[in-house]
């Protein structure tokens, strides 16, 4: 079900009615020219107006869970859009179990359809051989990636087929399906019908060759009767959709208006044949979408049977390109069929590589097995998962999964885990400290800080924000690693071990905090963690976060490095391609490879995406001895090389005692200048009235991740190089759209400056201020 990518980038187009199913853009090639039912109002069928939402609403649930992937299209191998799913769902599983509830994780592989039969036939393999093949590929890279499912269904097993007639016979008899007939421009690459105005020298709009389809005789499903009872029910739900902006998209498509839907052909054979009636087998929208409730064996909704128990299906998560099809068919399928909905369906965006679109005609395919080879399964899971908020598009590149896994993996977790109990085995008897004294208030804060974690994560995947969830943890991390260099227990060692004792305790059992909750994230490097704290194998769920304490005196094992860093060759690092040699390759250097021609860079808008602004702390601050109205300041945003200088003019609006601890918002990719003779790489984002009068700094909130960068919700890209910034003179474009609004928000075009912990304030909540 993920062929359909290129099919939806032409959506919402001006055309006039043609194929049966809305008459606008996308919609207009997935039904039929032909055929158009008279609406009619009828009521929402009882199983759907009793189904509840999976949101926040849903934390106290302790009820059974199913988490769906879409089952995925076995037209090729899989890439990295298959594995971010399948990744994704399995943190969200794995978090279900470790809060103790019975969950069902589905995913699997659509085998049926014209495509698979050409690409069978283009092998010279008979079809079902030629979706063992490629299914198995699927099955593989689950184990590959360590992702936990129950169960993995295929659309050409016995069961699944059944089922899916079942729910045909079930839509007929409710009169839901009747027979008509379509003709068109058909694209079997694209699995897309397409209008006349939309070809391109008689192509597809995505290049793909089309054929024209004389009349054919094909089963409908009444579409065009749900319009209004999907917006009722979109309503009624407002949650049902998740991100907000992919809700918004779905509700103008169908209040655009919906046709009735093709939903069987005669053309070919390879599908699951319609009942009674064998010159016709199905398309792809009730085969596929049907294996959500076939897995749970539907129609078998006895006592005791996992259709009674998992459905409706708590939640689906898909990829955007095939958003429209489980949000406006699915829903009508069931409702036709009295069933209960889905609580809940999350649409993930995608990923380019270094900026460009991934498509095998560039060569850019990124293949998530070369992935996990060259940096191990558990930085792979970490980086997808942490990099790019969950729902928006992200960009990948080797540069970027390094830093990161060096960063926080190796550097921050791996490091702070070495150094506590190296510290403690070596120090403490080759056991957890034994002499804890009082703990003092910097003590007690980060334990209090820590014990937050929990439902501060809670909050986090009860909105599928997997990207918050990672950097919450990651924060706590920093936190104890300053913790950490403040107490020097490797000082107290001498002067007071009672307090080393406290101190290593104190660390011990943060970090045992932490690597609880990293399971979902990283299962094996957590579970390694918690072998080198002496945490028992059976105390290590969430309901152990606050009953198992690290216990005093457990014995300790000599630490090893869980997080090994990766090394960037110094002649490839030089040439700035920066090519990851495997954690476990120390010996040699890889042979340089030739760099890859590039095609020519295509010109990028100017909007708020091209800056890089990052959530800072002031470390250290002082004024400028030169310029009576400079402060020079220090200010960490989470960078190896250490704090960045910056000189801001605020003499005139704080005092010095002011700054050291401010957490503000630092505009990262300006190049260095120097002011009155200080070197400022960077600038310190305020907000200003009128006349100037008042200045002050657009604070990030308290939880947000020193490092992270500010997002804004529709502007997705890299930032610009930092002689495109000035070259192009990006801030005079961008700087004027930038205010406050009536809440004292930051925002860009309306659009708020936002961080996984929230949105970003004008200190004091100044309105209607100038940014910048």
């Amino acid at each position: 079900m993920l062929f359909l990518t290129s099919c939806l980038l032409h959506f919402l187009g001006g055309s006039t009615v043609s194929l049966a199913f809305t008459t606008s853009g996308v919609a207009d090639r997935l039904g039929s020219h032909t055929a158009r039912s008279t609406a009619f109002r009828r009521g929402l069928p009882t199983a759907v107006r009793s189904t509840a939402p999976a949101t926040a609403a849903d934390a106290a649930d302790t009820g059974p869970f199913q988490i769906t992937t879409p089952i995925y299209y076995v037209n090729d191998k899989p890439h990295i859009g298959h594995a971010y799913t399948s990744l994704a769902c399995d943190v969200l599983a794995r978090y279900m179990r470790l809060s103790g509830r019975e969950v069902f994780f589905l995913t699997g592989t659509d085998e049926h359809g014209q495509k698979v039969e050409q690409s069978a036939a283009n092998r010279g393999l008979p079809p079902q051989e030629f979706c063992d093949e490629v299914s198995a590929s699927f099955r593989s890279l689950l184990g590959l990636m360590d992702i936990s499912h129950d169960y993995f269904v295929r659309t050409t097993d016995a069961a699944h087929k059944e089922a899916v007639q079942h729910f045909w016979k079930t839509l007929a008899d409710r009169g839901a399906i009747y027979l008509g007939a379509y003709e068109g421009w058909y694209s079997v690459r694209d699995e897309c019908y397409y209008n006349e105005s939309e070809l391109v020298d008689g192509k597809a709009p995505t290049g793909a060759e089309v054929a024209w389809v004389t009349k054919e005789p094909s089963y409908f499903f009444r579409l065009s009767e749900y319009q209004d009872k999907l917006l009722a029910y979109y309503e009624d739900h407002p949650d049902f959709i998740a991100p907000t902006s992919r809700r918004n998209e779905v509700l103008n498509f169908v209040k655009d208006g919906l046709r009735d839907l093709s939903i069987s052909r005669t053309s070919f054979k390879w599908g699951v044949p319609v009942p009674d009636d064998d010159d016709h087998v199905m398309y792809v929208w009730i085969d596929a979408l049907t294996n959500y409730m076939s897995a749970l064996g539907y129609p078998n909704d006895g006592e005791g049977s996992n259709f009674a128990k998992y459905w409706p299906a708590s939640l689906h998560v898909v990829g955007k390109d095939i958003l429209r099809f489980h949000a406006i068919y699915w829903p009508a399928f069931l409702m036709a069929a009295d069933l209960p909905l889905p609580k809940r369906l999350f649409a993930h965006g995608w990923w380019t590589k270094e900026g460009e679109k991934i498509s095998k005609s560039l060569g850019n395919v990124i293949d998530p097995v070369d992935l996990v080879h060259t940096y191990g399964v558990d930085p792979t899971r970490f980086f997808l998962m942490s990099e790019v908020t969950f729902g928006a598009d992200g960009d990948f590149s080797d540069d970027a999964m390094i830093r990161r896994i060096n960063s926080e993996l190796a550097n921050s977790l791996g490091n702070l885990l070495q150094r506590v109990v190296t510290l403690a085995y070596k120090n403490c008897n080759g056991a957890v400290p034994t002499e804890i004294g009082a703990y003092t208030a910097a003590d007690e804060d980060l334990l209090a800080a820590a014990a937050a974690l929990a439902p501060r994560t809670a909050a986090a995947i009860d909105e599928q924000a997997i990207h918050r969830y990672s950097a919450l943890l990651g924060s706590a991390v920093r936190d104890a690693n300053k913790y950490i260099d403040v107490q020097a227990p490797w000082v107290l060692n001498k002067t007071d071990r009672p307090r080393r004792d406290t101190v290593l305790y104190v660390l011990m059992e943060v970090l045992r905090r932490v690597a609880i909750l990293y399971q979902p994230l990283i299962p094996a490097s957590a579970n390694k963690i918690l072998d080198q704290l002496a945490v028992p194998a059976d105390a290590r769920t969430f309901a152990h976060l606050e009953t198992s304490r690290i216990a005093p005196g457990a014995p300790l094992l000599p630490s090893e490095a869980v997080f090994p860093r990766i090394d960037i060759p110094e002649d490839e690092a030089d040439a700035g391609k920066k090519t990851a040699a495997p954690p476990q390759q120390k010996e040699g250097k890889p042979k340089k490879q030739k760099k890859k021609q590039q095609p020519p860079a295509v010109a990028r808008d100017i909007d708020i995406s091209v800056l890089d602004i990052r959530v800072g702390v002031i470390t250290k601050a002082w004024d400028h001895e030169e310029a009576d109205k400079l402060f020079c300041e220090e200010i960490d945003i989470g960078e190896e090389g250490g704090p960045r200088k910056i000189a801001s003019g605020l003499r005139a609006h704080y005092g010095l005692e002011a700054l050291v601890g401010q957490r503000v918002l630092v505009v990262a990719n300006l190049k260095t200048r120097k002011l009155v003779g200080f070197p400022s790489h960077g600038m310190v984002m305020c907000a200003s009235n009128g006349d100037g009068s008042v200045v002050e700094f657009v604070e990030p909130p308290p939880e947000a991740a020193i490092g992270e960068r500010v997002s804004f919700e529709g502007y997705e890209g890299d930032p610009a190089s930092e002689n495109q910034v000035i070259k192009k003179k990006m801030l005079d474009v961008i700087f004027p759209e930038l205010k406050t609004d009536d809440g004292g928000v930051a925002t860009y075009k309306g659009v708020p400056f936002t961080t996984v912990a929230g949105v970003c304030k004008a200190q004091s909540g100044l309105k209607n201020a100038a940014v910048s």
